[in-house]
Formats: C-alpha cells, sequence, structure tokens
C-alpha cells in the first residue's frame, strides 16, 4: 500500500513539473477579457435599417447581390471609421461569400459622435435568390 502510494506522489511531483507548475500552484481558468488577460474591447457601433438590392438573376428569379444599411456610432464624444462584413446563409449550409473564404467587408468613413451614416452598402460576388435567405450574419469592428 505504502509503494503505490509513494508511486502515486512521484506521477504526482513529475507530471506537475512537467506542465511548468509547482506542487503550490493552484490551477486556474484563463478568462478571455477577464482582468487576467488582454481586453478585447467593443465597438462602439451597430449596424440598423437593412435593406438588400433586389433584382432577377438568370434563372429568373428574384435575388440580391447588395446589401444597404445604416452604421451608427454609439460614442457621444469622439468620432469613428468602422468596417462591417456580412455573409449570407441559405438552406444546406451554402453561403455565400463560400464557406472559408473571407467575409464581404465594407469600411466607412469617419461616423460623427452619436451619428449615423446612412446607405453604406455591401456586395456580394454571386447572387443570392431572396427565397433561399436563411441567415444573415453581421461583424462591426471599430477602426479608430
Amino acid at each position: 500500500m505504502s509503494l503505490i502510494a509513494i508511486i502515486g506522489v512521484a506521477v504526482l511531483v513529475v507530471s506537475t513539473i512537467g506542465f511548468g507548475a509547482s506542487l503550490s500552484t493552484n490551477p486556474g481558468i484563463n478568462r478571455i477579457g477577464a482582468s487576467d488577460n488582454q481586453v478585447v474591447a467593443a465597438a462602439r457601433g451597430n449596424v440598423t435599417a437593412l435593406a438588400w438590392t433586389e433584382e432577377v438573376n438568370s434563372l429568373g428569379n428574384v435575388a440580391t447581390k447588395q446589401i444597404k444599411f445604416t452604421v451608427g456610432n454609439e460614442d457621444t464624444v469622439n468620432a469613428h471609421s468602422f468596417q462591417v462584413c456580412a455573409v449570407l446563409e441559405a438552406p444546406a449550409s451554402t453561403f455565400q461569400p463560400a464557406a472559408g473564404a473571407p467575409p464581404a467587408c465594407n469600411s466607412t468613413s469617419s461616423v460623427a459622435a452619436n451619428a449615423k451614416l446612412t446607405l453604406v452598402g455591401i456586395n456580394f460576388t454571386n447572387t443570392v435568390e431572396v427565397s433561399d435567405i436563411a441567415n444573415i450574419s453581421f461583424s462591426i469592428e471599430e477602426l479608430n
């Protein structure tokens, strides 16, 4: 029984030292964005008033190739520029731009403090039938 205990302690010491800690180091969780990690600030902007431009594609169906929207600056003191990206999802997990390709993006000019910039557009390479759009995903990044 004591041989098993000695072997167990030896394994514990070797594995603890092997992972770069000591016996007195308490294991902890890495909290992303918390006090023990780098803070990732949220963009002070929003995307609203979404509308897409409709056209008839080569198959005779109503499709879209462009989304227009409004970008709002929620900072009440400073003007900011933003980059907005979008991905359209159709049924059967088909995407525009295609999965693995970079999203379609557009950078805005400087948006004044607590103001909105209207008719910002993102163009897609291929048309997507409007009836096939299952989801639209946006991301917004504050550039300055």
